[in-house]
């Protein structure tokens, strides 16, 4: 969930760029609208020495957020593990289904890996072999910096959680390799 205090030094995560941290927050006009805009800088630099510069108002638009919290981290595991999504454990069904709001992109990656392992096909369509390369690496990712493990832990643990190989869409299986490779 973004904050409406963002301030120098916080932490935000982005499923692609990854972790970022606040370097500079500044009150700038904007055309139309004046206000804040935050100068953030990714964790992991490298040559190109990225930077993001993005207005207050268009942050939560910008994929950027807090991270989640490690009990959320549980949840999501939580929730991969169901195997009846009617079945969820309490409290997860709100925020797996409030999920389509920005703060919650977390949910958002954990809902398309669940959608995509169940599928009987694999997934053959550039664009959702995209989607689902995305979305195992962003949370796969975040969940490592949350659980302080590494990636290949991470990648097995949310393997794990999704159940039973035979009955996980080899894609998906793929994808979590994928994503604990970098």
């Amino acid at each position: 969930m973004i904050r409406e205090e963002i301030v120098q030094g916080d932490l935000l995560y982005h499923a692609v760029h990854g972790l970022c941290r606040v370097d500079e927050v500044t009150q700038e006009k904007q055309p139309g609208r004046e206000g804040r805009c935050y100068s953030l800088v990714p964790k992991v630099t490298n040559k190109m020495k990225v930077r993001f510069i993005i207005p207050g108002a268009d942050m939560k638009a910008s994929g950027f957020h807090v991270l989640i919290s490690l009990k959320e981290a549980k949840e999501i595991l939580d929730y991969l593990e169901a195997r009846d999504i009617t079945a969820l454990p309490s409290g997860i069904e709100a925020k797996a289904a409030s999920s389509s709001r920005p703060e919650n992109q977390a949910w958002d990656l954990a809902k398309a890996l669940l959608s995509f392992s169940r599928e009987d096909l694999e997934v053959k369509d550039l664009k959702n072999r995209q989607m689902l390369g995305r979305s195992a690496k962003g949370l796969v990712r975040e969940l490592a910096f949350v659980f302080n493990m590494t990636l290949k832990e991470t990648a097995a643990k949310v393997r794990k959680s999704l159940g039973n190989t035979p009955r996980i869409n080899p894609s998906v299986l793929a994808a979590l390799v994928h994503a604990s490779e970098d």
